[in-house]
């Protein structure tokens, strides 16, 4: 393996080690796409134009595991394509998030992020 190729393997172990830290925010209060999530704070993926900043530190009222079947109702009420749900590692978890200003979003995470996020709804 010449160095070019290390070069490109630590380039592509990094950015899958970063990806665990995209919230798919399927719909809801907050704008449908990729979030970045860092430290309790969810902010959109820079392409998208938007710049608004979420908190979930502290602010989290509720959070609800979406079955499949749940979460294909809910995002049919929301009128969002359901596509979303086929798939998946298994390491990931669709979850229903409710703020404590009253904003709800449905939001595919890591399983690390779904952690986080139980503790901050404890706080």
């Amino acid at each position: 393996m010449g160095i070019f190729d290390g070069l490109k393997k630590v380039g592509k172990d990094v950015s899958n080690q970063m990806d665990w830290r995209k919230v798919n925010v399927l719909g809801g209060d907050l704008a449908a796409g990729k979030w970045d999530f860092n430290g309790g704070m969810m902010t959109p993926d820079p392409s998208s134009g938007l710049v608004e900043c979420v908190g979930l530190y502290g602010e989290i009222e509720q959070l609800t595991v979406q079955t499949d079947e749940a979460a294909k109702d809910w995002m049919k009420k929301l009128g969002v394509a359901a596509g979303y749900l086929s798939g998946g590692s298994g390491k990931e978890v669709c979850v229903l998030v409710q703020l404590k200003d009253g904003r709800k979003f449905l939001a595919q995470v890591d399983a690390r992020i779904y952690q986080q996020m139980v503790a901050f709804s404890m706080l």
